[in-house]
């Protein structure tokens, strides 16, 4: 009898998927869909009817998983921001050498990340201002990031306030430069944006490195 319960409680499997596996499918499809339908048309131009059809489902199953279209914003800037974090995180260790490698490393994943012009609208441009609500998850993400890039000079003793603002004023630095290499088209190389952009990471991280 517990057994029964259990199954039924956690839904039975269709086609050898369980209900819990199909509604994160579920998920992942609307976030893939939004990312397509606010990265072309934008948040404020974009419909529930719009993103389920981009994902091939019917409205319930919208309303299933977000309460809202900035719900769903929201989880479709924090999933992009996070693997951007991850890939950084990845092309950083997997290098040899000094804070310069490091930082190329992460330059050359976050421009790399940059060329899924929608995945980059949606992190770059479609969450600001929306709401206090979608404007604190911006934040929060700012601080993460930052504390990525300042973490490249492996500080020892700083002050946190120090490492915050030094953190949000490199990240507020990245942001506005890869909005403007979106926006113009990728107009310059990319080794253009890292060398550059490498210059000014390094004026401040060299001066945080120990020793």
């Amino acid at each position: 009898m517990e057994k029964t319960f259990e199954t039924a409680r956690k839904g039975r499997p269709y086609g050898g998927v369980a209900s819990e596996a199909r509604a994160a499918d579920r998920r992942d499809a609307l976030i893939c869909a939004a990312t397509q339908v606010f990265g072309t048309v934008g948040f404020r131009k974009a419909t529930v009817r719009a993103v389920c059809q981009a994902a091939k489902l019917n409205d319930r199953y919208f309303y299933a998983a977000f309460e809202s279209l900035e719900a769903l914003l929201r989880a479709t800037y924090q999933q992009h921001a996070e693997h951007l974090r991850a890939d950084v995180s990845q092309a950083v260790a997997g290098v040899e050498g000094g804070l310069e490698a490091r930082v190329n490393a992460g330059l050359h994943a976050f421009f790399a990340f940059l060329r899924d012009p929608c995945a980059a609208r949606v992190l770059l441009l479609e969450v600001m201002g929306v709401s206090p609500e979608t404007d604190a998850t911006y934040q929060r993400n700012l601080l993460e990031f930052g504390k990525q890039i300042v973490t490249l000079a492996q500080p020892s003793g700083a002050e946190a306030a120090d490492v915050r603002t030094l953190g949000l004023a490199l990240v507020g630095a990245m942001t506005n430069v890869g909005a403007a290499w979106l926006l113009t088209g990728y107009r310059d190389p990319e080794e253009t944006m890292v060398r550059n952009c490498r210059r000014v990471l390094l004026g401040t991280l060299q001066a945080m490195a120990p020793g």
